[in-house]
């Protein structure tokens, strides 16, 4: 790929990086887990598993979106009218979608006794779709920003509250799920703050942001043994 002059080819190398380890750890847990959720069929882990297939698709949508832009097709192409066609918010639809869903699915795993299936899955579709539609609507990532830290909080909290026993189990539960939202408050600034930090810090929260996730991969890999 030639890059375009106005783009930094360190800028295209850690973002292209980093959306690929992320992805790929993504894909990992969602294919780890499988043998753990046949030999169970437990409805939890089940939708801990979608969880995951939704974050890595989120982030495959992500580094589909920075190629486009990359590429310079994101400039727009001319419409009748004189008006231009930009795929950026089409991008931005399909990265809020699969991303409200993977915080959805990962709260629901934690209270799929309490909660019907078919109701929650009809629920969290319309909620993701109604978010998408506004980062659409108003081409603003900010809009995805803001919903989803209110949704990360709600779903922390219901994670707190169904995992408040000492029990050394539920324990190590409850710092799993809040480490994995740990890591997407991380993800959700590294991703929509390009423009408010230099270059190097985003650098250095990107790192953290994929060492908290290494973190992640570690436990769910200590879990299924």
């Amino acid at each position: 790929m030639i890059l375009p002059r106005h783009m930094d080819p360190m800028i295209f190398g850690t973002e292209l990086v980093y959306s690929l380890i992320l992805f790929i750890l993504c894909l990992w847990i969602f294919l780890k887990t499988k043998e753990v959720y046949n030999l169970t069929k437990h409805k939890g882990i089940q939708f801990f598993r979608y969880a995951f297939l939704f974050f890595g698709l989120a982030y495959a949508s992500r580094l589909f979106l920075f190629l486009i832009t990359v590429s310079g097709l994101d400039f727009g192409t001319p419409m009748r009218g004189g008006r231009m066609f930009s795929l950026m918010p089409i991008s931005n639809l399909v990265v809020a979608y699969f991303s409200t869903l993977a915080i959805l699915y990962l709260a629901y795993s934690t209270i799929w006794k309490r909660v019907d299936s078919e109701q929650f899955l009809i629920f969290s579709n319309m909620i993701a779709l109604v978010i998408s539609v506004l980062a659409f609507i108003f081409h603003s990532p900010l809009t995805i920003l803001i919903v989803q830290l209110v949704l990360i909080s709600g779903a922390a909290i219901i994670i707190y509250i169904n995992h408040h026993k000492k029990d050394r189990k539920k324990h190590a539960t409850k710092a799993l799920y809040l480490l994995i939202f740990a890591f997407w408050l991380l993800s959700l600034f590294v991703i929509h703050s390009r423009r408010l930090i230099p270059f190097e810090v985003k650098i250095v929260f990107q790192l953290i942001s994929i060492a908290v996730f290494v973190g992640v991969y570690l436990k769910v890999a200590k879990w299924i043994k």
